[in-house]
Parts: C-alpha cells; sequence; structure tokens
C-alpha cells in the first residue's frame, strides 16, 4: 500500500493446519475507511468469518489487529484488538487489550493484522520474527499456567517477544476462558481462550525489529510533545501512578495496597500505568508475586465475602494462570451453590463444598472447572452450559444475566453499582455481550451534573445538533438525560480509540478528544481526516460490527432486559434515583437505535444508514 504512515503495509495469513502463510498487502482505501486497528479488525472478519460457523471449530478464524497509532511513541497507543465468534453468546465478538508490548512488536515485525485459520493436529506455537514464522511444538506447554507458558515461551523466542497465552481453561475450551498479553493483560470475555483452545494454539509469540513510519513528521512531534506537557502537569498524575485504577475504584483501602505493592507495570507508551506486580509480604503465601491488569482485580474477592487481602490476591493469581474470566467464575460458582442448596446437583458432587468466601474451595473449583473433571465438566460451559444441563429448575437459581453472561454491574454483580448508564445499557446491547466500550461517557462509574455533560460530549466528538436529544428540556425547562442516544455516540468514541490503538480507561482518555485524534491519525498516516469524516468512519465501524451479527441472526431479541434489574433491588434512573421499568429501559434500546440510524423496533442498520456509511454493498 502507499498511505505514508502509521501503517506497516501487510496482513499476515497463518493456516494452522497446513502450517502456511501467507502476506497481503493491505489496502489502502480499507484502511481509510475503517480508521485501522479495532474497524480494520472488523472489517477484515467481515470476509474471513463464515456465518453460522461453530465458533469452536477449525473453520473459525482469529483476526487480530493493532491501529495506525500503536508502535509511536503516543502517549498510550498500544491497544490490540481481537474478532472471532465466541462461544459464550454465538456472536461475532471483539476483545481488546493493553498492548503491553505485543501490539508494537507486530507492528515492527511489518503487519497490522493477524488472521489465523484452522486446526493444528497437535499442540503449537506461533514465533513471529520479522519475516521468519515458526511452529514450534507446545506439547510440553500444554496444561501449563498462563505465567510458566509465557515465561517458557520468551526464552524460546529470546526473550523480547510480545506473547499472547492461554491457560488450561482455554484449552479445555471453557466458554469462560481468556487469552493473556505478556502474562498481565486480559484478552476475551466470552471464551476467546476457547477459540486458541480449539485449534490447539497454546500462545502468540512476535517480535519485530523494524518501526512505524510518520507521514508528517513536524506535526506528529508538536501534537505527542503538546500531549506529554499535558500529562505531566495534570494534578492528579502522581496519584494515578501511584494507586492505579484504585484512584477511581477504591474497592480496597490504599494501606491495603501498599503492602502488597511491588511496582506498577505499564504498557509500552503508557506515562501513567494501571496494572501491577505485587508480593505478598507475609503469612502463608510470603514471597509469592504475582502480576495483574489491575489492582481493582486483586481485591475482588473481598466484594464476594473475603476478608483476607492477601487469600484475595492469591485466588485472583490462580484464576488468571488457569485463564479464567473471574467475574464468570464467581457468577458461576454462585449459581453452582445455589443449584447443590436446592438438590438439583447431587450433593456428593460438592466436593469441597463450595464456600465463596474460602480460598481452599475455590482453589480446588477453580481446577476442576478449569480441567473439566467431575461437575466441573458442565460448569466450564458457563451459565448457558448449565442451565442446558440442569433444565426449567436452575433457572431459578441464576443470576442476572446479560447473553448468558455475568454483567460487570447490575444486581447480584460483584461492582457496586445501580445508576444506569451508558455502561449498563451497553451491556445489553454490545452483541458480544457485557463489556467497557462506553467507558469515555460522563455516566460511567461516576454522578456528575449534567452542566459538566456537554463538555464531555464534545470531547467525544458528539455532534453540536445532537447534543439536544441527549439533552432535552421539557415544558418547565428541565433538563433530561437520554441514556439510548448518548450511549450511541460512547460506541463511536470507542471506535475511535479502538482503531487509532489508544487506550481508553479513564486516566487516559481524559487527555484525548475527538478533534485531536482527527489531527494525530493525520499526521500519522498522511489520510486528510478532518473530524467530520473520523466521526463518519467510526459510525461505519460501529454499524458493520453490527451488520456482522445481524447477518448470524442477532436481532432485538438479543437485546433483552434482564428480569433482576427491574426488581427490588434493581437498577435506577440516572438523574432521579427512582426503580427503573422494563419499559422505561426498553425505551432506551429504541432510542439508542434510533440514533445509530437502526430501525427502532429491528436493530436492524435502516438502508438509507447503510448506504450513508457505503455499508449497502456488503
Amino acid at each position: 500500500m502507499t498511505v505514508a504512515g502509521g501503517f506497516s503495509g501487510t496482513i499476515l495469513h497463518v493456516d494452522l493446519a497446513a502450517q502456511q502463510v501467507r502476506r497481503q498487502a493491505l489496502d489502502e482505501r480499507m484502511a481509510r475507511d475503517f480508521i485501522g486497528g479495532l474497524g480494520l479488525t472488523f472489517r477484515l472478519a467481515l470476509d474471513a468469518i463464515t456465518p453460522g460457523v461453530d465458533p469452536l471449530s477449525a473453520d473459525n478464524p482469529i483476526v487480530l489487529g493493532a491501529g495506525p497509532l500503536v508502535g509511536t511513541d503516543v502517549p498510550s497507543s498500544s491497544r490490540i484488538y481481537a474478532v472471532s465468534r465466541v462461544p459464550a453468546t454465538g456472536t461475532i465478538g471483539w476483545s481488546g487489550a493493553g498492548g503491553m508490548t505485543f501490539g508494537c512488536n507486530l507492528k515492527y515485525a511489518g503487519y497490522d493484522n493477524l488472521i489465523i485459520t484452522g486446526q493444528s493436529d497437535h499442540p503449537v506455537f506461533l514465533e513471529i520474527n520479522d519475516d521468519r514464522i515458526l511452529f514450534h511444538d507446545a506439547a510440553d506447554l500444554w496444561g501449563k499456567g498462563i505465567a510458566e507458558t509465557t515465561r517458557q515461551v520468551n526464552r524460546v523466542t529470546g526473550g523480547s517477544s510480545g506473547v499472547i497465552a492461554i491457560g488450561p481453561a482455554g484449552e479445555n475450551r471453557s466458554v469462560f476462558s481468556m487469552a493473556y498479553v505478556d502474562g498481565v493483560s486480559t484478552l476475551g470475555r466470552g471464551g476467546f481462550g476457547a477459540v486458541f483452545g480449539s485449534k490447539n494454539l497454546k500462545a502468540i509469540a512476535v517480535h519485530g525489529t523494524g518501526g512505524v513510519r510518520v507521514a508528517d513528521q513536524k506535526a506528529y512531534r508538536s501534537l505527542r510533545n503538546e500531549l506529554v506537557e499535558e500529562i505531566r502537569n495534570y494534578r492528579y498524575l502522581k496519584e494515578w501512578q501511584h494507586m492505579g485504577m484504585l484512584k477511581s475504584f477504591p474497592v480496597a483501602p490504599l494501606e491495603v495496597y501498599e503492602k502488597i505493592k511491588k511496582r506498577r507495570l505499564a504498557c509500552v507508551s503508557c506515562p501513567v500505568g494501571c496494572k501491577d506486580l505485587v508480593e505478598i509480604k507475609d503469612g502463608p503465601f510470603a514471597g509469592e508475586t504475582f502480576r495483574s491488569s489491575s489492582a481493582i482485580n486483586l481485591f475482588t474477592p473481598l466484594m464476594y465475602g473475603f476478608t483476607d487481602y492477601r487469600e484475595a490476591a492469591r485466588l485472583i493469581s490462580v484464576l488468571d494462570d488457569f485463564g479464567m474470566d473471574m467475574f464468570e467464575f464467581f457468577g458461576v460458582m454462585r449459581f453452582a451453590a445455589a443449584l447443590f442448596e436446592q438438590g438439583i446437583l447431587p450433593a456428593e458432587e460438592n466436593d469441597p463444598p463450595i464456600v465463596i468466601n474460602d480460598l481452599s474451595a475455590m482453589t480446588a473449583w477453580a481446577k476442576k472447572t478449569a480441567q473439566r473433571q467431575g461437575v466441573g465438566d458442565v460448569l466450564a460451559d458457563g451459565f448457558a452450559g448449565m442451565l442446558s444441563a440442569y433444565g426449567e429448575q436452575a433457572a431459578g437459581c441464576a443470576p442476572a444475566l446479560v447473553k448468558n453472561m455475568h454483567p460487570y454491574t447490575g444486581p447480584e454483580s460483584a461492582l457496586p453499582w445501580d445508576l444506569f448508564g451508558t455502561m449498563e445499557l451497553g451491556q445489553m446491547i454490545d452483541p458480544r455481550g457485557p463489556h467497557v466500550g462506553s467507558g469515555g461517557s460522563p455516566t460511567y462509574f461516576a454522578r456528575r451534573p449534567l452542566d459538566v455533560f456537554p463538555r464531555h460530549m464534545k470531547r467525544m466528538g458528539v455532534p453540536e445538533q445532537a447534543v439536544g436529544r441527549i439533552l432535552p428540556e421539557n415544558e418547565n425547562n428541565e433538563t433530561g438525560l437520554n441514556v439510548g442516544a448518548l450511549l450511541a455516540y460512547s460506541h463511536r468514541w470507542f471506535s475511535i480509540l479502538g482503531s487509532l490503538g489508544v487506550c481508553a480507561r479513564g486516566q487516559v482518555n481524559r487527555f484525548y478528544n475527538a478533534e485531536r485524534c482527527a489531527v494525530l491519525y493525520q499526521s500519522v498516516t498522511g489520510i486528510a481526516t478532518t473530524l467530520e469524516q473520523l466521526q463518519h468512519r467510526a459510525a461505519r465501524v460501529w454499524t458493520l460490527y453490527k451488520m456482522l451479527n445481524v447477518r448470524e441472526g442477532v436481532g432485538r431479541t438479543a437485546d433483552a432486559v434482564p428480569e433482576r434489574w427491574v426488581t427490588q433491588p434493581g437498577f435506577k434512573d440516572y438523574l432521579t434515583e427512582t426503580s427503573l421499568t422494563r419499559e422505561q429501559i426498553e425505551a432506551m434500546v429504541s432510542d439508542y437505535y434510533r440514533e445509530q440510524g437502526w430501525h427502532p423496533d429491528t436493530g436492524v442498520p435502516e438502508p438509507e444508514t447503510l448506504k450513508r456509511l457505503a455499508l449497502d454493498s456488503f
């Protein structure tokens, strides 16, 4: 391709069955039309994924991508994205992770995207080292955890590779298994680890010795330096660097965190760092060290009744090493405990007895589930598998579910938040299920006055003509909040950040705005891009994601309101804090569809929307 910068210009195709590779030149027009990163990965998935493919079949591809800013020194530009049909929901789902060093290494090796197809007849790990592609036998890694796998892969490949790996949960195709990037970042709610496992793919290691070209170096340096200066002068920067995600989510006292904190970890180019290396200083686990994508994760068991922070951290390290989604694990364990209590599951299988706040019991059940031992074989199939196996009786014991997954927030969920904003509505509407794709919104885990919303919306790139629809006034001149309309632009803002490769976490995206993203994109790629053009392309990206799932038969009925969300204690209106009804939430769904230009009754993009976004030929 002839784009001046940002893109490496090549898509790498890997056939695991034949152990063959081929290189495809990146189409310049496709790169422009879908921005890169998340958007380009969706576009490549459109061609790569056969409608109706079994998520765990050899025919289901893995499509990975890194955006045009990844590999530059733009602050926090390391994000990678993966798209596949995921087993938990049967939908086309995206997964995003802090790239640590994987994203930049992929770009330095000369590739924007990686498409993996087929199934190896034995365990392998893939090594990408510039032009050299190797298929290593991974029999000695099969059964090992994330930490040991990452160490051994790095040892074999020279110690400077970015590594994506799975643990035993992924090998055994658990629908709540994930892949881990450099042993820290999590990639794949919905069972992305199982897709790796179904291909006998234990890990991917990538190392590159090239670089990323920048089209307009003078403009780029000016923009980059301006960003860095703003971050350096941010009055809360030192607190963010010291506390990480606990600055936003104080799930444990700072003094407790400081007892185990060893050092902060950051993705390449990130000036803040939200990841952690911790060490337990005393007790039975003294001397043990763990990596985590966030201290919040390490303390999550405290929200489930654990009282010892050391045991909480130890359990999360066990789940991480197995490669398991901790939110789904706790939800499944609660569900299983209720089934045992009701006699739906046989008492003799409850060994050891499930006690949610007991380290020994939870460690044992994590192993049984990851390795599909006994009743763990059914638990590994998640809520849908359990409901299918144990019938209608079991349904009354299940927690609130969204697309057969455990939502982050809501009744019986881990995170204590009950105001209904874009995060909460987004959990329902994203085809993949519960996610954090609306993180740029002012309603994200915050109770803000409406008079600050216009400032946030301008940063997100909300068009002026849409502000009145998001903040409508009634006949009494009282301002309301249209959560559905706001979510539409939250998804577009996420599409911009994800397609560029910029981290969407709050401590980073606060320094970005849509106008800045447009000029950064233009300076790096050389593709002339106005704010309006970037917004238009972002709308195209998210609508293509919707169309990928419409093609799979996913319609409005999939965006159902969980019954527990509208019973006591349920979600509350963001402004009035009164309990929401099913009808009110369903109206928000319709508002979202309308703002996106999708049919309010079906959720299918309208023909005129597809034509406007140049998607009508797909």
